[in-house]
């Protein structure tokens, strides 16, 4: 399998049909999408020309050098061969590029686990995102 990690606004509608797929049709979320695409990095991550998974990042407003991640999602036929941990390792080093010094992000509870065993730490209460409970979880990296 021939696999490419691509950086670009050109990727947002594919990253746009990942993220239906995943949080909309399969997870029932209704607010998926936001001005925050915007102005957000995208990754996408190909397997065969195919778009199998995506992430953003954007810094956080008044917090220097703490960036946000969010929107992790693989379609379901790419799970289990690591291109989630593939998108979170791109979008991390892209943000030691920009010298980002911490990364935060809202885990849903169900993920907790892999974001742990990628170094984040989770803090606060869970709490509920649309119907799916999250908890914040962060990453020093500077």
């Amino acid at each position: 399998m021939e696999t490419r990690i691509a950086f670009g606004e050109e990727l947002l509608s594919y990253a746009y049909a990942i993220r239906e797929d995943v949080f909309i049709k399969e997870q029932g979320f209704q607010n998926e999408f936001d001005d925050i695409d915007a102005c957000a990095w995208h990754v996408v991550i190909f397997v065969d020309g195919t778009a199998a998974a995506t992430g953003r990042t954007f810094p956080e407003k008044d917090r220097p050098g703490v960036w946000h991640i969010g929107r992790v999602a693989v379609r379901k036929e790419y799970r289990g061969q690591q291109y989630g941990a593939a998108v979170m390792r791109a979008l991390e080093e892209k943000l030691k590029d920009l010298n980002a010094k911490r990364i935060v992000l809202s885990a849903q509870v169900q993920a907790r686990g892999f974001y742990e065993a990628l170094g984040y730490t989770a803090h606060g209460c869970e709490y509920l995102d649309e119907h799916c409970p999250h908890v914040e979880m962060e990453k020093e990296i500077g």
